[in-house]
């Protein structure tokens, strides 16, 4: 087997549009580490919510989580905060979402802080994220450990000049078709995946990355080979070495029978 590490996202690539992991998808990935390979979820999503499909795959050892800030281990639940924002960094992202009108959460490791009446938090509890803790402005400047800002916000020329006004300071990122987000500098997908590379000191060309979505670039870049899913916006395809079905057609199963079980 030429890849022995393999990072997949879980929304748009391992999962199919209802959140779930498909038989196939489910057996690839069984076959693959019956055959030796360590497979990890690379996701944007905290624990609480990406643990389920850990555990139903039977993965072990550290998991991505939180685009890259919390490497997570689903057996006993130990988490390792690999970033914090600081609290200035903290600051400068509600200054902007309030001075803009932006609706935000913060992320900490395992708990969603929100202002009291912040819309559009249902949309995380659709993913399967914990509920909400509701503080008032000062109180969630305060919070322990926040490891990223996220906004809701569609795509458009916001996300560049988002980018220009702020990414010297951040990591940032949009991360889905929902979701903008800022993280700790140089913390993302890509950074934690070399981590778990010079871990288990596996050599770039034994790494397989696949995903969807423009955080799933950083992990292209320093993965061996990389293989963007059909439903992928065109400028992740193009980081991508190749490409398979959509998620609801078991890209990732196909993927794997191609690259890894053949």
């Amino acid at each position: 087997m030429p890849f022995r590490l393999i990072a997949i996202d879980l929304d748009g690539t391992l999962l199919d549009p209802q959140h779930r992991i498909s038989p196939a998808n489910a057996a690839a990935v069984a076959a693959a580490v019956a055959g030796g390979a360590r497979v990890l979820i690379a996701t944007g999503r905290m624990f609480a919510s990406a643990r389920p499909y850990a555990r139903a795959l039977g993965l072990r050892g550290p998991q991505i989580t939180l685009n890259g800030a919390i490497l997570a281990d689903p057996d006993g639940d130990r988490l390792h905060i690999r970033a914090r924002l600081s609290p200035e960094q903290l600051a400068a992202a509600v200054d902007l979402m309030d001075a803009r009108e932006m609706p935000y959460v913060v992320f900490g490791p395992n708990v969603i802080y929100a202002l009291p009446g912040m819309p559009h938090v249902q949309i995380l509890e659709d993913y399967g994220e914990p509920p909400a803790v509701r503080l008032a402005r000062e109180a969630l400047l305060r919070v322990p450990d926040p490891n990223k800002v996220l906004t809701f916000l569609g795509p458009g020329p916001l996300d560049a000049e988002l980018i220009a006004l702020m990414g010297d300071r951040f990591e940032v990122m949009r991360t889905s078709p929902h979701f903008f987000e800022f993280l700790p500098p140089g913390i993302n997908k890509g950074s934690a995946l070399a981590e778990l590379m010079a871990r288990y000191e596996v050599p770039r060309e034994e790494v397989l990355a696949i995903g969807d979505g423009e955080n799933d670039i950083s992990m292209f870049g320093v993965a061996g080979m990389s293989v963007a899913m059909e439903g992928a916006p065109a400028a992740v395809k193009a980081h991508a070495d190749a490409l398979t079905a959509h998620c609801a057609d078991d890209g990732v199963a196909l993927a794997l029978q191609r690259y890894v079980l053949s």
